[in-house]
């Protein structure tokens, strides 16, 4: 399911950019598949810790995990091993280890399949907060548009303030068989970037798009969103 493609992430981090062996990485699985059983006792989840798609509904699991008087015994008995794995994925969703692997987050692309809708008021398709955040991150902060473009320090990250923008809009993802809430298709930008795209005039928007369409669009087919220059410019 597509809600369980941090999991897919998470190992691809692992290995592709951590580098770490099969061994250390059933080690970190076998860790989160024994919480997720022990937080689904608890019905604090349904199946998995990877269904989490919100880093602060993921900080709540935390703080629940590391003042829950069962778990602290349990894993004292288990020398530590539950809660190291627990931070070792936490510091991935919060992208804690994302800094500095722009150039090789690339590797960590692929298809995904569509999530649900969900219902408010109106009708939204599912996405991930920690995707962004992470993505965010791997950029170094700095607006992929044009580096050089500042804006203020955020008070939460301590980081110049950057925005993740769906190149391609989630609005549109009945058009496409693959998830569009993906590494690939978030780009970091920074605000001036980011409203320029949402309400700037085409002239102006123009260089924009075809250098992110330029940098993006192997990264995109990668992930299973295969689209035409022509096409891409049309529904961003």
């Amino acid at each position: 399911m597509n809600e369980y493609v941090l999991m897919t992430y998470y190992v691809k981090y692992l290995k592709e950019i951590r580098k770490v062996s099969d061994s250390t990485v059933k080690h970190y699985q076998d860790a989160l598949r024994y919480i997720s059983r022990y937080l689904v006792q608890k019905e604090k989840l349904r199946q998995t810790v990877y269904e989490i798609q919100d880093i602060g509904e993921l900080e709540i699991i935390k703080t629940f995990l590391y003042t829950d008087p069962d778990f602290i015994a349990l894993d004292k008995r288990g020398h530590q091993m539950y809660s190291a794995g627990f931070n070792n994925y936490y510091k991935f969703a919060s992208g804690q280890g994302f800094a500095n692997i722009h150039q090789k987050i690339g590797v960590m692309d692929t298809e995904v399949p569509v999530a649900e809708k969900q219902k408010s008021n109106i009708e939204t398709w599912k996405r991930s907060t920690i995707i962004k955040i992470q993505s965010i991150e791997s950029a170094g902060y700095q607006c992929e548009v044009d580096p050089t473009h500042n804006t203020f320090t955020a008070k939460s990250t301590g980081h110049p303030y950057m925005e993740g923008h769906h190149a391609l809009p989630m609005k549109y993802q009945d058009k496409f068989s693959k998830s569009l809430d993906v590494y690939a298709n978030i780009v970091c930008l920074c605000p001036i970037c980011h409203r320029l795209l949402h309400y700037g005039v085409d002239t102006e928007k123009e260089n924009v798009i075809n250098k992110i369409y330029f940098d993006r669009s192997d990264r995109l087919a990668t992930s299973g969103i295969k689209i035409s220059k022509s096409d891409f410019q049309m529904l961003v």
